[in-house]
């Protein structure tokens, strides 16, 4: 399959981009800060979380509500993967993310500072969701999801995080001492579904996964990597996205990276551990593509007795 057909084959239209728009004090921060250096942001930064902090605007251990519709989100040591990944977004067309203003890494931290999407956060509503809701977001998953595949469907991208680093991710932990870049999809699932030659496996799971794993014609693709409720945000809230005025949006890009096409699926369902779970249900709804590699990842993570911890 050649690339232009693989492209075509994903997403047969793009709708227009319904991304966010900076504010115009967002956009001259943003030009300031591009010309400040890394020790006075720092500086800046971390007296911004303090304030932010004791003013009682800390959402989270490590995410500060700012001015101007900012929030900013700090981690420890390095990490450019979740700038690099807005980056990336904000080049395509049809993906809903916050707003990148700025980011800055030391030794010991990392600063990332971006537009505050106001609106409801799905985990926090589900019981207020009715099963036209919850329809209506499979479906807009689907369609942003879709795009993002579209715009970045390759056969021949190393297998890597957004910023185009080794692999680190809670669904592999084994990989955790010594994280890698993978030159190939198989070489990949493989460190996926582990165990497949061990007796008690060889005669039950490897006939069902195996061939998943050696196919040649896999595409890659770039993903969110954590597609959790805790992940989709309503634009505006409930009842103004009830009303069709926004299209849901995806936050907290960290685990963003280079994977198969099938990972996004595989890490959307890794916790729900009953097959009656309904976020399960609807990511089968969103990843109808996937079926084949969702019911082996159930299967193998049923039977294999190899725990993900």
């Amino acid at each position: 399959m050649s690339q232009t057909q693989l492209r075509s084959s994903v997403l047969p239209r793009l709708r227009a981009s319904s991304g966010f728009a900076l504010s115009i004090p967002q956009t001259i921060l943003r030009g300031i800060l591009h010309l400040l250096p890394t020790r006075i942001k720092s500086f800046l930064y971390d007296l911004a979380a303090r304030t932010s902090s004791t003013s009682g605007h800390q959402l989270y251990h490590n995410i500060f509500r700012l001015p101007f519709g900012l929030v900013l989100k700090t981690s420890q040591g390095p990490s450019p993967v979740e700038a690099s990944a807005l980056r990336l977004i904000a080049s395509l067309r049809g993906i809903n993310t916050p707003v990148l203003i700025d980011s800055v890494s030391t030794a010991h931290k990392t600063f990332l500072l971006t537009t505050w999407v106001a609106g409801d956060c799905c985990s926090d509503i589900w019981d207020d969701l009715t099963p036209l809701d919850k329809s209506t977001i499979v479906e807009q998953l689907r369609e942003l999801l879709r795009a993002m595949r579209e715009q970045t469907a390759t056969l021949s991208h190393p297998i890597c995080n957004a910023s185009g680093s080794a692999i680190e991710d809670p669904r592999v932990p084994w990989l955790h001492k010594a994280p890698r870049v993978f030159s190939s999809c198989r070489e990949f699932l493989e460190e996926v579904w582990i165990g497949l030659d061990f007796p008690r496996n060889r005669d039950t799971l490897r006939p069902l996964v195996r061939p998943l794993i050696d196919r040649i014609d896999i595409p890659i693709v770039f993903c969110h990597g954590d597609l959790l409720p805790k992940n989709v945000i309503l634009p505006g809230g409930l009842e103004k996205w009830r009303q069709g005025r926004s299209t849901v949006c995806l936050i907290d890009w960290e685990c963003a990276g280079w994977m198969p096409l099938s990972w996004e699926a595989l890490k959307a369902t890794w916790l729900s551990l009953d097959l009656d779970d309904e976020w399960l249900r609807m990511m089968k709804e969103v990843f109808q593509e996937c079926s084949a590699e969702l019911d082996a990842d159930w299967q193998w993570r049923s039977r294999s007795r190899i725990a993900i911890v």
